[in-house]
């Protein structure tokens, strides 16, 4: 089960704040981004496998597709927020390849690593909501 320990209830609780501020004050690009990232989540939670010692495949699945749409996003934008997005999700790439290739690291250093990176992701896109272009009223 995920929600167990502090940092879970502090991802979530940061998703729920970055996504409403996306609804509120993002433009298209951000509102999608966060129903992709919300979306990916949950479908973490649903795919998670607690008993498991090794590499969470599902999730790196998920966390596959995700940078393929972030980069994608980023080229087709070119919003500098949508490129540190797509950079924070190829290092979370990375993070589950340091731990394929070397399980000792799951301890401490993987999720020290995919929280950290996460919460970049989510930092991008806060600021890309908050700096939206809008269209001025005439």
């Amino acid at each position: 089960m995920i929600l167990v320990t502090p940092i879970e209830w502090y991802g979530l609780a940061a998703l729920l704040v970055v996504c409403l501020l996306a609804v509120w004050r993002g433009g298209t690009p951000e509102r999608r981004a966060a129903g992709i990232v919300a979306i990916c989540w949950v479908a973490s939670i649903i795919v998670d496998n607690d008993n498991s010692t090794g590499v969470q495949w599902g999730i790196l699945g998920i966390d596959i597709l995700l940078a393929g749409w972030f980069v994608t996003q980023a080229m087709i934008q070119a919003r500098a927020w949508l490129f540190v997005a797509a950079g924070a999700q190829v290092l979370i790439l990375l993070t589950h390849l340091g731990f394929a290739l070397s399980p000792e690291m799951m301890e401490e250093g993987f999720f020290s690593a995919y929280y950290i990176w996460s919460y970049v992701v989510l930092l991008a896109l806060a600021f890309g909501s908050l700096t939206a272009r809008h269209p001025r009223p005439e």
